[in-house]
């Protein structure tokens, strides 16, 4: 996971009902930081490597998928070429 998370660290994911940044880690999952005080979203996670500036309280935790991230970081290439 640590090698995904070296490169996708800090990108900006947009789902229909939120969107957040990569944040850090686990040993199975990809962490997505979200503005929220929704209990919708994690506060703390089992064993995670999470950025320091993302420990703030003002940030909940959600798990992302790997095949979602290489698909939004696949959209942002196509729209910067164009």
């Amino acid at each position: 996971m640590e090698k995904v998370f070296n490169q996708f660290k800090n990108m900006l994911v947009v789902h229909p009902k939120y969107k957040g940044h990569v944040c850090g880690y686990n040993d199975s999952h990809i962490i997505l930081a979200v503005e929220s005080t929704s209990k919708d979203f994690f506060r703390k996670i089992h064993n995670p490597t999470i950025m320091e500036e993302y420990k703030d309280s003002k940030y909940r935790y959600v798990f992302e998928d790997e095949r979602e991230l290489i698909k939004q970081s696949n959209n942002e290439v196509k729209i910067n070429r164009s």
